[in-house]
Order: C-alpha cells, then structure tokens, then sequence
C-alpha cells in the first residue's frame, strides 16, 4: 500500500466517512482490462518478431533446393502483407510494422547475397534505416524506434570497422577527422529521439519515446567511452579523442539532469561512463613505472571512492526526482477524498 495513503489516514480531523473513503482507495482492485491490453499487444510483439525472425533465419540458410526468384518472392510477399496489414489491421499496426522492418532487412540481405551488388555490411543496415525511416516516423512508436536505433547503430559501428581500424587506433594524429565524425555521428543517434520529440506529427504519445532514447545515449556513450579509453592507452594517439569523449559524457550527463531530457535512468548511463573515463585515467597514472602492489592499492580505492560517490549521489537525485512526483500523488489522492 501507498505510504501516502497511511499518512493521509493519520491526520486529525478525519471523519469515518473520509477514512472509509481512503480504505476503498487502497484496497482497490487493479484493472483487469489494462493488464489484458498490455498482455495482448506484448504478444502480437513477440508473434511479429517471431515470424520475421523465422523469415531471417530462413534466407540465412541459404537453401539450394528453392529457386531464387520463389525466395525473392516469399520475402517481398511478406513484406507486402505486413505493410497491408498494418493499414487495415489498427490495433496490430504496431506488430505489424515490427514484422515489415525485420523482413525489408531480410530483403536486402538476401539481394546482396544473391546479386553481389559489392555494397559494404555498413551500406546495407544505413539504407535498412532509411527505408523503415518513413513508417517509423508515422506510427510514433517506442518499439519501432528502439530497433530502428539499434539498426543505425549497427551502421555506424560497421563503418567504423569499415576503416583501416589499425589507423583509425594506433595513428590518431593522422585519423583525427575519422574518429572525431566518428563521435559526431554517435551524437547526431543519441539526439534523434528527443529531435523527433519536437516535431507534432512524429511525436510520441508520451511526449517522448524514452526506451529508444535510453538505448541510442547508452550505445552512443559506450562508442565514447571505448574510443577513449583506447586513445588513453595508445602511445601513437591524437590524445584529443580523450578529453572529446569526456566532455561529451559530461554533457550528456549534465541534459539527464536537468531540463527536458532529465531521466535518471539516462543519468545512471551517463554515471557509468564517467566512472570508466576516469577509473580508466586513475589506472594510466597508477600503474605506469611504479610498484605493482601499491598500485594495485591505489586503484581499489579510487575504484570504491567513485563507487560511493556515485551512489550516494544518484540515491540523492533520485530521492529529489521522487518529491514532487509525491507531492502531486499526494494532493490528487486529497482531491479523490474530499
């Protein structure tokens, strides 16, 4: 039971009529037809991502006995009736568009297999996202959003391997324009939920799609933080990548904290990060040219210094995230009452 409940109840002044009123408040059964909403639209989920994953799976065998125009067929079919089916079928739109995105990156990876087009892995998931762009938009959709940034992100990440890696790490002076659009392009991710978020006919319900935002700004803060630490340990760096990466930490752990973004489950993200950006700089100082042990001493404590200080400052955010929110239950269930 709601604690506020109880100190609404301990007030003086309470009549046996308001008392009563607050016992059938807390004593209130859950509603049955929310549950069998959620659970309802949970499996059409599940069934789209099952059917569309079969459909992947499929062309991943590669079988020889079928034909190929019969396999290019099957899977535009498919497409073609996910797309339908998500125009006539309103309460399974979102199910349905699930199944469309994961079946059109099916396509494409079965006519580069087939055709050779010589497009890079990279190329193939960038113009996935562009094509599931337009539905993703319209249906306003967390879920859509949430595979469309891991599409993306997956993207990025092969055109980062795309590059002559070894350059790209270990000749940082002269690859500082790759890895510096390399962090760019990460950040342009992390901000497309909350650029979609102003535009009215693309917004969330909600006002924002949070899930895909919390996935874009993790992913994009573990590209930073990977980045960084490897130009921190690298004797043939730019030593910019560094410092770069932590400012952008900061920033983005300073927007969960304030302002329209604030959400302290980003703000543990971004923790995190900053926790790995400086243990990782605690570690070089540490344990270069010095005794082991002591360094090793040295380490630990700085590891359970940061450890503290990060808890006991995320439980005071949440802890101030928490009161107002308490403060409008409060006043709401007084309303209720009287």
């Amino acid at each position: 039971m709601d604690s506020t409940l109880y100190q609404l109840a301990a007030q003086p002044g309470r009549d046996p009529q308001s008392l009563a009123q607050l016992h059938q408040i807390a004593t209130a059964p859950g509603e049955p037809r929310t549950l069998a909403r959620h659970l309802h639209w949970g499996l059409l989920l599940v069934a789209a991502l099952l059917l569309a994953s079969g459909l992947i799976f499929w062309i991943a065998a590669n079988w020889q006995e079928q034909t190929r125009m019969f396999k290019l067929m099957l899977i535009e079919g498919a497409l073609l009736v996910s797309v339908v089916a998500s125009l006539v079928w309103r309460r399974g739109r979102i199910a349905a568009l699930l199944c469309a995105t994961l079946a059109l990156g099916g396509l494409l990876a079965f006519i580069g297999q087939t055709y050779q087009t010589g497009a890079d892995a990279w190329q193939l998931f960038a113009t996935w996202a562009a094509l599931a762009l337009l539905w993703t938009l319209l249906a306003r959709s967390d879920v859509l959003w949430l595979v469309w940034v891991g599409i993306v992100a997956t993207a990025i990440a092969m055109w980062f391997g795309h590059l002559d890696l070894w350059d790209m790490l270990f000749r940082g002076r002269e690859m500082l324009m790759q890895q510096v659009i390399y962090m760019l392009m990460w950040l342009a991710l992390a901000l497309v939920p909350w650029l979609v978020s102003l535009v009215p006919w693309t917004r969330h319900r909600d006002g924002m799609a949070w899930w895909s935002h919390r996935a874009a700004l993790a992913m994009a803060l573990a590209a930073w933080t990977t980045l960084g630490v490897i130009d921190l340990f690298t004797r043939e760096s730019s030593g910019l990548a560094y410092p770069l990466c932590g400012v952008l930490i900061a920033i983005a752990m300073f927007v969960s904290y304030q302002g329209q973004l604030r959400d302290f489950p980003s703000l543990c993200l971004c923790t995190l990060a900053a926790n790995v950006w400086i243990l990782s700089l605690v570690g070089r100082v540490v344990f270069e040219g010095s005794d082991s042990t002591a360094s090793l001493l040295l380490f630990a404590l700085a590891t359970l210094g940061c450890l503290g200080a990060t808890v006991s400052g995320l439980l005071a955010v949440q802890r101030g995230m928490r009161a107002p929110s308490a403060q409008s239950d409060q006043t709401a269930q007084e309303g209720a009452v009287r």
